[in-house]
């Protein structure tokens, strides 16, 4: 029995973080969207779907796939990570529920970035929050690099048609 709680205690202990996180996300999204996220540390788009292809003042972008060929006509060779994110992605345009969204920020190397939020902001609209992770206060660089949060977004009430990424005060719009 006390290995049992010790045991227990030791998991909540490692995982607290992790845990807190993760219901903070849950608690803060609508209970009929599913999401699943993964954070890219780099550029895994081609040029023209890239923020790095947006005018120099934009440092969030924002792009979604309805479709496995369409996502996976995006990404560069070498990303096995995202490949395999797309791979294992259900696409509405494909027979499944799923649209995948992919938000983009220049910023300094040392930035993650990470699911903050999901809220309703209309009928088929959604407001995504990308938090900043990894430093605190202002962030500053003379040679910014790009930082990739690849979402899957399974709504029961059918798939978004417009999605807003809000990442440290600015914002990308997209249209599914």
């Amino acid at each position: 029995m006390k290995r049992r709680a010790m045991v227990a205690g030791l998991c909540a202990v490692a995982s607290a973080g992790c845990t807190d996180r993760l219901r903070d996300v849950v608690a803060s999204t609508p209970r009929d969207i599913a999401v699943r996220s993964r954070y890219i540390d780099g550029d895994p788009l081609v040029e023209g779907q890239s923020v790095r292809s947006m005018p120099e003042e934009l440092i969030t972008h924002a792009t979604s796939f309805r479709s496995q060929a369409g996502a996976m006509g995006a990404i560069r060779p070498g990303h096995p990570e995202t490949t395999e994110f797309v791979e294992n992605t259900e696409f509405v345009d494909d027979g499944g529920e799923v649209v995948l969204v992919v938000a983009q920020r220049l910023t300094a190397p040392e930035v993650e970035v990470r699911l903050g939020s999901i809220s309703r902001t209309g009928d088929h609209s959604l407001r995504i929050a990308v938090d900043l992770a990894g430093v605190r206060g202002e962030i500053e660089t003379d040679d910014p690099v790009v930082k990739t949060l690849l979402l899957r977004l399974t709504d029961e009430q059918g798939p978004p048609e417009r999605v807003i990424v809000s990442i440290d005060g600015d914002r990308a719009g997209v249209t599914i």
